[in-house]
């Protein structure tokens, strides 16, 4: 082991020449007019030299931040900090003096003698700070010895996780005994280097390593843009504008851009390391920070925090604070992780001991244990995944992991006031395909309106979980809770006071007298089932369903844009103009009883009786309550009545239709195998056969699952104008000729849900207007926002098979795009994972519909459900893909859509 260098002196050796003084932070900070005078002053001194022992105490609490009555100037914060990182530990053998009298002295110092902006030195020099030399004497003046602040030596994750041992970490180093905020980010390094998912089995911060502070479905916004961060990157690395305006052009990403700023800076007084905890707490307290104040506050504590930042933690702690990590460790990736960790927890120690290490990439031998092990993780793995999805909050699944994973379903449930993750259709290109995927199975059919997604949680009792949102409503029938979610778990309680006042009256009624039980084709019901039937009253509930604007004297329905119009917070329901309508067509839970295993019939059937329609007709503009029209399969006489009940929901102005099981089944897949036959000879050969294999059909509730007993029969997927998809646009070109001064074309994404990377599709140049293109560049304005419209680096978590647009949007809208049909491109990388070829798929001829406000990037189109698509389109006669798979000569000219934009100029339809 090197010795170590010997901590340096309080003053400078006077037989060591002073170094020529260099352009510090305090140049910045000063009038233009006094920078060569404080430069030439400090050119005549010695550099000022302290020798600290710092503090793992927290720097300054966020309620200090919160209370305080005044701004700080920034050479006050400066010398606050380094009198508090040096003022806490007491010095050994009597030297506490010593220690107050250099804190004293830094107070008195200028705030040059605290940031020394490092200048860049030729690769081909080594660095004499970067190794210990023993034959070098006294070690620079400028070098701190400081025994708290020391670097955490860094842990690899990168290895066999069966293998790691937590507890034989050396935590002796640890601040305080607290998690070092470096060894998450070293996670955050090393798993946005990796593009396995098998590797990233990291137990951290789950908070911090999801990109969201909170659930997601509370809201929270820390209220930190792009001013308040690129001031707190000016500050902290005394960087001219000119300077920093050349970095955001080069990188774009605001991490880069930080990282990159302070790389060049370093302090002669070293912080104390941040821990986790501390820079949650202090990001998230950024939220509180209110009034008029707000952003010189949130930039002080901003500016603290990059300070106190080492290395690779400037990157990512700026991200954190943009919302936007880009390490493509997605929410699957966090619960597996989450869930084998707590499953080797659980496992005694012994079991480990005959695990036989991982041989080389490609080679295999039998490790029963090993096959153990993993058999048990991966069951722990659907545990926590299934858990999640019924009760989204990382808070409560800690806690209730604690004990351990048996029981964890009990101690985490459905509850009222916590969002499910919905449950989604799949897309069926046809009503005869309706029949080829259900068979005879029992199913129901419904109007699929042109609404909004909802989710309403009523309880009179108030929530189950953490008061963290919803209203009390009261009335003349009592008091309930009320809460609402749309489709992406948003909290929309404000938006529609209309829709919570509905919940009083539905948990106030008077039940029916007379109930009728359940079909006599669906199956037995459960006796807590038929318990509820029989209830007295309802004391809480969880509805899917959809708003719906209408026409408050005819009923008639409206466009889904109607709903776009009103406000989204401090809505009162004197000031509504449009009325709505709550179509409920499911039920999830009901008298705090939840019904996701429980057929759809079962479901269905007490939803329609213990929950009536009802319609306020004293106030006509109060929102309103119905069941979703319907036909079910049991009633029909032939295909022939599903098409027209198709028929007469799309002239009401409905999308199409929304095809569910009743009762649970199986599906018969045919599929190709390869069997060995002895011929006449009794010589064995292969041969291809069919064979039938039996799939699961559920018509339970599966959240957050795209369920093959939910399809999806929309008019668009029946008009034959091809494929439609919901698309990110995350990158753009100037346009040429009449479309310059535009972005043109639009390069666009779908999302891998693996990876969490949004991956080239395609680009788009129809569809769009003049009056779009206008818009277009005010919402990715090319100068001014860099973290909206980047020349740099991309926004997001990309990848684009080597296409780099003029610029990078930041991902944040969903355009719905339709096209000819998909095809194989050499070019385009999206769904290449998941059709096991080096080839990804892209869209002949898309073409821009409209913007999907009612979808978030996180519900965009995955590449799995692009590549579905695809295996669907291939296995239909007469398509353009299947004619080319077949060797067939196509009819006209397969014009990409590349080569349409020739001079800027589109082919409109």
């Amino acid at each position: 082991m090197p010795p170590k260098r010997p901590a340096a002196p309080s003053t400078p050796s006077k037989a060591k020449k002073a170094k020529p003084a260099q352009t510090s932070i305090a140049s910045f900070f000063s009038p233009p007019g006094k920078a060569k005078a404080i430069a030439a002053d400090r050119a005549k001194r010695e550099p000022s030299v302290v020798t600290l022992t710092d503090s793992d105490d927290e720097v300054v609490p966020i309620e200090a931040v919160l209370t305080s009555n005044h701004i700080e100037s920034d050479e006050m914060l400066a010398r606050k900090l380094a009198a508090e990182w040096a003022s806490d530990t007491p010095q050994p053998n009597g030297k506490d003096k010593a220690a107050k009298d250099e804190v004293v002295a830094v107070e008195k110092k200028p705030v040059a003698a605290l940031f020394v902006k490092r200048e860049p030195k030729p690769q081909s020099k080594p660095n004499p700070d970067s190794k210990p030399n023993a034959e070098a004497g006294p070690s620079r003046p400028t070098k701190i010895s400081s025994t708290r602040a020391e670097p955490v030596e860094p842990i690899d994750f990168d290895t066999d996780s069966l293998l790691f041992r937590p507890d034989e970490v050396d935590v002796s180093k640890w601040p305080g005994g607290r998690l070092p905020y470096s060894i998450l980010v070293g996670a955050y390094v090393q798993v946005s280097s990796t593009r396995s998912r098998l590797l990233i089995d990291l137990l951290a911060a789950l908070y911090l390593l999801s990109n969201h502070l909170r659930p997601a479905y509370v809201p929270f916004e820390l209220g930190v843009g792009f001013m308040v961060l690129s001031k707190a990157i000016k500050e902290v690395s005394g960087l001219q504008p000119r300077d920093l305006k050349r970095l955001w052009e080069k990188h774009g990403d605001p991490g880069d851009v930080a990282y990159e700023a302070k790389s060049n800076l370093r302090t002669l007084v070293a912080p104390a390391p941040l821990s986790v905890r501390d820079v949650y707490d202090r990001v998230t307290g950024l939220a509180r920070i209110k009034g008029q104040q707000s952003g010189k506050l949130k930039g002080d504590v901003v500016r603290r925090l990059m300070v106190q930042a080492r290395g690779e933690e400037v990157r990512f702690l700026v991200r954190t604070l943009i919302g936007n990590l880009r390490i493509g460790a997605v929410r699957l990736t966090l619960l597996t992780a989450f869930a084998r960790a707590a499953a080797l927890h659980e496992m005694p120690r012994e079991d480990f001991e005959e695990i036989l290490p991982v041989v080389e990439k490609g080679k295999k031998r039998p490790d029963p244990v090993r096959e153990k092990i993993e058999a048990r993780c991966t069951e722990a793995v659907r545990l926590v995944r299934r858990v999640y999805v019924r009760h989204p909050n990382y808070d409560d699944l800690v806690r209730g992991i604690q004990p351990g994973l048996e029981g964890l379903e009990q101690r985490v449930p459905v509850s009222v006031g916590v969002p499910l993750s919905p449950m989604l259709g799949s897309i069926t290109r046809s009503i005869d395909e309706v029949y080829t995927r259900l068979g005879s199975l029992p199913f129901a059919a419904e109007a699929k309106l042109d609404g909004q997604r909802l989710q309403m949680h009523v309880r009179a009792d108030g929530p189950q979980g953490n008061d963290d949102g919803g209203r009390w409503v009261e009335g003349d029938g009592g008091r309930v809770w009320v809460r609402l979610f749309s489709r992406h778990l948003e909290d929309m309680t404000e938006k529609y006071p209309d829709v919570c006042a509905l919940g009083l009256a539905l948990l106030s009624r008077p039940l029916p007298p007379t109930r009728p039980g359940f079909p006599s084709w669906s199956s037995s019901p459960t006796p807590t089932v038929q318990e509820l039937l029989n209830a007295g009253t309802v004391t809480s509930l969880i509805l899917d369903a959809e708003i719906v604007a209408v026409d408050k004297d005819t009923g008639q329905h409206r466009t889904f844009q109607e709903l776009t119009n009103r406000a989204k917070k401090d809505v009162r329901i004197e000031d509504i103009k449009v009325v709505v309508e709550v179509y409920a067509f499911d039920l999830m839970l009901l008298n705090d009883v939840p019904l996701l295993s429980a057929p759809f019939s079962h479901r269905r059937h007490l939803l329609r009786t213990l929950i009536e329609p009802f319609a306020d007709k004293s106030n006509p503009m109060l929102a309103r309550f119905a069941h979703i029209a319907n036909v079910d399969s049991v009633d029909m006489r032939s295909p022939a009545d599903l098409r027209t009940f198709f028929d007469e929901v799309v002239e009401q102005k409905a999308e199409g239709l929304m095809v569910k099981l009743l009762e649970s089944g199986e599906q018969v897949v045919t599929e190709v195998i390869d069997v060995e036959v002895e011929d006449e000879e009794g010589d064995a050969e292969g041969e291809a056969v069919e064979a039938g294999r039996k799939k699961p059909l559920p018509a339970t509730y599966e959240p957050d699952q795209r369920s093959m007993g939910w399809l999806k029969v929309k008019k668009d997927y029946l008009e034959g104008m091809g494929d439609s998809l919901d698309l990110v646009p995350i990158g753009a070109w100037w346009g040429l000729g009449r479309k310059a001064g535009w972005w043109s074309p639009i390069l666009l994404a779908a999302r891998n849900p693996e990876s969490g990377a949004l991956e080239a599709v395609c680009k788009c140049i129809s569809g769009f207007s003049d009056a779009f293109y206008k818009a277009l560049l005010v919402r990715y304005p090319p100068e001014g926002s860099p973290d909206v419209c980047s020349k740099g680096s991309p926004l997001g978590y990309v990848e684009t098979g080597g296409l780099v647009p003029d610029v990078w949007f930041a991902p944040s809208e969903v355009w719905e795009i339709r096209g000819a049909d998909i095809t194989l491109s050499p070019v385009y990388p999206a769904a290449a994972t998941f059709i096991g070829g080096e080839r990804g798929l892209s869209i002949r001829f898309p073409r821009f519909i409209r913007v999907r406000d009612d979808k978030g990037v996180d519900e965009a189109t995955t590449s799995e459900e692009f590549a579905d698509m695809y295996r669907r389109q291939m296995a239909r006669p007469g398509t353009v893909p299947a004619k080319r798979a077949a060797g067939e000569e196509e009819d006209g000219e397969d014009v990409m859509e590349d080569e349409l934009d020739v001079g800027g100029f589109e082919a409109e339809a």
